[in-house]
């Protein structure tokens, strides 16, 4: 009875949606329990495994279709200058697609990361004269504007010219933070609220196993999530050269890394015995039990100011998982990632703020002084990451929106 009330979801994003990684992790849980048969999506990044249950309901966009000439010759200047035209062929591709799996599209759900998949989000609305949805994970605005360098305020007003409109389509509007929240309010005059990169409730509802204190004989220190070089790597390195050098030199803890089966060569690479650790890539569910066993729960961002750009008001989609276990998390990165104040503001753990110019020796005593943090703070700490999560970051009230617009019931449980 419920399913001929949900509507029928065109999704377009660069990230599938996806159990495992990227910001189609977000999605699937907000979107959870959508039949398969209810969603059709166009997507780009083929390194994430989309969710299994809608594995076959992807399909692949590809690169933009630009004429043989302009590919040869002018290929910069034709994407900025007939954008239009490139998303016209994105949409008709996605509408032959659409025809021949028989949809009828009745809302377009958009996560994407780039001014193309925006377009083709608000074209595909506009031809199936349908309303929309909007997840926008990372400041994807500001980077691009970069990376087009001369013509960058030309695409970036570009940018904003269609996510006004976007937002004017949207029957439910929300960012991955607080901060981009209000960034995408202010630019488009439109509310977007924050869903704050929630997911569901790891302990299914048994706080009792969350352990305020845990106290190992050798202090851990966990990492889980991808290891992108130029985006959470190269701090995640600095981290691990640091325990490293502190065991050395008698202060023992411990760097366990959890990370995708693409990333298990530089884990690997960054191993030290006796000091860090590659463990593996294991489930959401069995990670859980790891977050429990260890003492913090390490984050980071990279400390290169035009490589955070695209994450400067993001929080990772990690922190909501740490949060729901009741652990201490340490966020590691360049000082205006919105989430080392985060951290901080909410006192759910510790800020390691490094730019280019760190110093590895500084970093290495402020790693010490969270491990000797008094025991009683630590506790308080670990009670403040269970109850921001509670309030913030529990999938069942962010979701609650969108789950709405699109004919779901709440989640429960």
């Amino acid at each position: 009875m419920l399913n001929n009330k949900i509507k029928n979801v065109l999704y377009f994003a660069e990230n599938a949606i996806s159990n495992i990684q990227g910001g189609g992790i977000v999605v699937e849980a907000v979107l959870k329990g959508l039949p398969k048969d209810k969603i059709l999506g166009f997507f780009e990044y083929r390194n994430i495994t989309p969710s299994p249950e809608y594995a076959d309901r992807f399909i692949y966009l590809g690169q933009k279709k630009i004429p043989k000439f302009f590919n040869f010759f002018f290929k910069n200047f034709y994407q900025i200058f007939f954008i239009e035209q490139i998303v016209k062929n994105d949409l008709n591709f996605a509408v032959k697609k659409i025809e021949e799996e028989n949809f009828e599209p009745e809302i377009v759900y958009f996560s994407g990361l780039s001014l193309r998949y925006l377009m083709l989000a608000v074209f595909a609305s506009k031809k199936y004269k349908i309303p929309m949805i909007l997840l926008h994970m990372d400041d994807w605005m500001a980077r691009e504007e970069h990376q087009i360098g001369i013509w960058g305020k030309f695409w970036y007003n570009k940018i904003l010219k269609y996510m006004k409109i976007a937002a004017s389509k949207s029957l439910a509007s929300t960012t991955n933070s607080s901060a981009l929240a209000d960034k995408i309010t202010k630019l488009t005059g439109y509310t977007h609220k924050p869903a704050n990169n929630c997911n569901k409730d790891l302990l299914r509802g048994d706080s009792s196993k969350i352990k305020p204190l845990t106290e190992n004989q050798i202090p851990i220190i966990t990492y889980a999530g991808s290891m992108n070089q130029m985006l959470q790597g190269e701090t995640l390195e600095v981290i691990a050269s640091a325990v490293s050098e502190l065991n050395s030199e008698g202060f023992s803890l411990h760097l366990h890394i959890y990370t995708p089966w693409q990333f298990a060569p530089k884990a690997n690479l960054i191993s030290v015995p006796d000091a860090v650790f590659y463990k593996g890539h294991i489930s959401k569910e069995k990670l859980s039990d790891v977050y429990l066993n260890s003492d913090f729960l390490l984050t980071t961002v990279t400390f290169n100011p035009v490589n955070l750009l695209l994450f400067k008001n993001s929080l990772s989609t990690k922190l909501s998982e740490y949060l729901c276990v009741g652990k201490p998390v340490i966020s590691a990165g360049h000082p205006d990632w919105h989430l080392n104040n985060y951290v901080e503001k909410n006192n759910c753990g510790f800020a390691i703020k490094m730019d280019e110019n760190y110093k590895r020796a500084k970093i290495k005593e402020q790693i010490k002084e969270i491990i000797l943090t008094d025991k009683e703070k630590l506790k308080e700490i670990s009670k403040n990451s269970r109850l921001l999560w509670e309030k913030a970051h529990d999938v069942r009230k962010m979701s609650l929106e969108t789950r709405l617009a699109i004919g779901l019931e709440p989640l429960e449980g």
